[in-house]
């Protein structure tokens, strides 16, 4: 009986070592989509200034809460020469991020906002080549490919300042993800997941608070319905502090580059639960400009030669 149950344990830790940061960064992409459709529905009770701020005050505390109950004895601090880094992540993943992203929700369609966000791995291979990584041919067709897909798709909505604002407030979410994702990936080798979280999220919260404190003071939270704090509360633990997490730890498993792919899921998955739930339309121009972008991200995710630094894995 101990060896068919030490056979049995075995196979659930192969399983879990072989799909395992697959399954997490399909959750990931599950509360992502989710998260796109929830937000723009509690938009009408809430300004998104002030869901921002009360959402980053209770995932700060759920951070912290979280380090202080799996925090091991002895565990090592903080070491001062990654507190640049620590900072540097939480303004590109949180302030910056978390900001374009409500204000770019609040004023453009969730599939809108899922589509440009998801263009974080062509902004990645941009700056990687800034940097000095090397990059393939075929990672710069894929972006002229999906830059001209994005020219097409925004070309549907010239008619529209307040939609074309929000689409460019979604890019401007993507350009800042796609800093943290190249910021925090030496983080997520030398911490556990809560310490880099709860710290990172503090570094960006801070700021993050004191921009959207305005719009909570202005908030009439007694029109707030029991199931708009629920949504608060749901996004709060899953699409933030539970994705962050599972996404960090899908980086760390199986690189950037391989974590960043499933991020194409995200605006098929958001597009469909936009058009069932809120009844979102698509015309020809906007279905041919998501189109050319998946392509472009198609090509970008497939090259042949991928980039050493994007698809570094952990050493662990």
């Amino acid at each position: 009986m101990s060896t068919v149950a030490a056979d049995r344990t075995a196979s659930r830790d192969s399983f879990g070592l072989r799909f395992g940061p697959e399954l997490a960064l399909l959750t990931v992409v599950l509360l992502w989509s989710t998260s796109h459709i929830l937000m723009k529905s509690v938009y009408a009770q809430i300004n998104p200034l002030a869901m921002t701020f009360t959402r980053f005050v209770l995932i700060t505390i759920l951070a912290f809460a979280v380090l202080l109950i799996r925090g091991r004895p002895g565990q090592r601090g903080l070491d001062r020469a990654d507190l640049p880094r620590f900072i540097a992540a939480g303004l590109s993943g949180f302030t910056v991020y978390q900001f374009c992203y409500a204000l770019g929700l609040d004023r453009t369609s969730p599939f809108s906002s899922a589509l440009l966000i998801a263009m974080v791995p062509l902004i990645s291979v941009v700056i990687l080549a800034v940097t000095g990584e090397p990059t393939s041919g075929r990672a710069w067709l894929g972006l002229v490919v999906a830059l001209a897909g994005v020219v097409i798709f925004l070309s549907s909505k010239r008619d529209d300042a307040g939609s074309l604002g929000g689409d460019l407030l979604s890019l401007g979410a993507a350009i800042s993800f796609a800093v943290y994702g190249i910021v925090n990936r030496p983080l997520v080798r030398r911490y556990r997941p809560e310490t880099y979280t709860a710290y990172s999220v503090l570094a960006g919260a801070i700021p993050l608070l004191l921009v959207t404190l305005p719009g909570m003071l202005a908030q009439d939270w007694a029109a707030v319905t029991t199931g708009g704090w629920w949504s608060i509360l749901y996004t709060v633990v899953f699409p933030v502090y539970v994705a962050y997490m599972l996404w960090n730890w899908g980086i760390a498993k199986r690189g950037i580059a391989a974590a960043t792919s499933f991020q194409l899921l995200v605006p098929v998955t958001s597009g469909a639960l936009s058009a069932i739930v809120l009844h979102e339309a698509f015309g020809p121009v906007k279905l041919i400009g998501a189109a050319v972008v998946m392509a472009g991200l198609i090509i970008v995710r497939t090259r042949s030669r991928p980039s050493r630094a994007l698809n570094e894995e952990a050493t662990t």
